[in-house]
């Protein structure tokens, strides 16, 4: 009888708890937001700041240097022909500079951009999934966890640009083929199929991304490591991630585009174009941010509960009973 009463409790603890849909995500996840306000909106808003203020300066900075190639463009038709021949590169040393000084302050402000999302990043993962999972940490906390792990998402995302970067270039080679032993009207639809194939990869590569640098944050492993968890830890439930990624892509494209139409109906000159859409898109884009980075972090969580279910069922976990003597 008390052998049958331990096995009812065992079975009892081994059943499945229900897990949470998208929805479900989504809704944790701004419960997850409103307790962890205090250490999230202090870091969205700085951020957001960072990110617009950036943006002028980019934007002031090859404002001019556009101009004059432009202008020199509209002058010289040719130009780019006469590079590629190698022909009066001496009379374009002016273009040259131009295009020059546009790389460099591109990349120069995508080296920021970078640091700045890699603590945005670290920041709301570790501190999340902390609020979600045990306790609200204070910003010191914050800061030590910050440096425990912000190399592992470097480490991951070095490894998934080169896993992208292979795909794409099977990928393309693969299309060119097709392009041309398909014919008439199997071309098209040959042609169909595969694009809308490498769209649907694309978006499982980019949540995989995610959930390796998830991985990375929580769990302190990077590189192959990390992606092999997350591929790991999405297997069942690669639609899920998907979608949730597709959902978030939709929402800032058609708020952008309704803000775009907005604006061009007002008929404002260029400066005060840009003085509204730099940070209602840089606004926008910080809260889907941070709101994806909390969502696959409950996400991540939720597949490590079940995960660890599945490897702890049907395990035998004695209990010890003192005896009377």
């Amino acid at each position: 009888m008390e052998s049958q009463t331990i096995d009812q409790q065992w079975n009892h603890n081994l059943k499945p708890q229900p897990r949470l849909g998208i929805f479900g995500i989504l809704r944790e996840s701004f419960k997850t937001i409103k307790r962890n306000g205090k250490l999230l909106l202090p870091i969205l808003v700085l951020v957001f700041l960072l990110f617009t203020h950036l943006e002028f300066a980019q934007t002031y900075l090859l404002a001019p240097v556009a101009k004059d190639l432009s202008s020199k463009l509209a002058a010289n038709p040719n130009m780019f022909q006469d590079f590629g021949n190698k022909m009066h590169q001496a009379n374009y040393t002016g273009v040259i500079k131009d295009i020059r000084e546009v790389i460099l302050v591109k990349l120069f402000m995508w080296i920021i951009l970078s640091m700045i999302t890699l603590f945005f990043l670290v920041a709301t993962i570790s501190s999340s999934y902390e609020a979600y999972t045990a306790k609200v940490i204070d910003f010191k906390e914050m800061i030590m966890k910050i440096k425990k792990s912000w190399k592992k998402p470097i480490v991951t995302s070095i490894y998934m640009t080169l896993i992208s970067m292979g795909l794409f270039f099977v990928l393309s080679i693969s299309f060119g083929m097709l392009s041309i032993f398909a014919r008439n009207s199997l071309e098209y639809i040959s042609q169909g199929v595969f694009i809308f194939a490498i769209l649907v990869l694309g978006i499982y590569i980019c949540a995989l991304w995610m959930m390796s640098l998830v991985v990375s944050v929580i769990e302190n492993v990077g590189g192959l490591k990390a992606i092999g968890r997350a591929r790991e830890l999405m297997k069942g439930k690669k639609l899920q991630a998907s979608l949730i990624l597709v959902l978030f892509s939709i929402t800032y494209g058609v708020a952008v585009s309704f803000m775009a139409a907005v604006l061009s109906s007002c008929n404002l000159q260029n400066w005060s174009l840009l003085a509204i859409s730099i940070p209602f898109s840089n606004g926008l884009l910080c809260a889907l941010k941070l709101l994806a980075y909390v969502v696959f972090t409950i996400f991540y969580h939720e597949r490590k509960e079940s995960f660890d279910e599945k490897e702890t069922k049907g395990q035998y976990v004695p209990i010890v009973t003192d005896e009377v003597v």
